[in-house]
């Protein structure tokens, strides 16, 4: 598998989120309802990004429930499309080396059995700390400590408590 084969094939892949946290991403997603208590900030995919991001600067990954009490989403590959944000948010991921357990200088050396579980490794990792991000914003969110800003995410990117 070339580096091609590799993008594409993680690109399709469509990493999930516990139905726990539905009530969460309706809070926050234009797919949620009507009344708006906080600003929307469009799909669900979009918060799950915005929740990875914060997963990772809390140093939180935490795992996913049980595949029956959880769903999938669009693939990878169609969050933002044409746009570069998908890369930046795998180079996020890839960045994390020591949880993936992997030496990029070695990848194209890897058998192609391998590769998909370095890919099953980048999902799991997106997925772990999304959810660990959910549950940051949920705790938040219970509190009544988050603000209805445009800037919210920003906010609490800078504001996350440093472990």
């Amino acid at each position: 598998m070339n580096s091609q084969e590799f993008r594409s094939n993680l690109l399709l892949k469509r990493p999930r989120y516990a139905k726990s946290r539905i009530p969460v991403l309706d809070a926050f997603s234009e797919k949620g309802s009507k009344t708006v208590d906080y600003s929307r900030f469009g799909p669900y995919y979009e918060i799950y990004i915005y929740a990875m991001m914060l997963g990772i600067k809390n140093k939180k990954r935490l795992p996913l429930p049980p595949r029956d009490l959880t769903k999938d989403f669009i693939e990878i590959g169609k969050w933002k499309r044409d746009s570069s944000l998908v890369d930046f948010l795998l180079m996020v991921i890839f960045t994390k080396t020591d949880e993936l357990a992997i030496d990029w200088n070695e990848l194209e050396d890897l058998e192609e059995s391998e590769l998909s579980n370095v890919i099953s490794k980048v999902v799991s990792l997106i997925e772990e700390y999304s959810n660990g991000g959910l549950e940051y914003l949920e705790e938040l969110w219970e509190k009544g400590e988050l603000d209805s800003s445009h800037y919210m995410f920003i906010d609490l990117y800078k504001d996350v408590k440093k472990n």
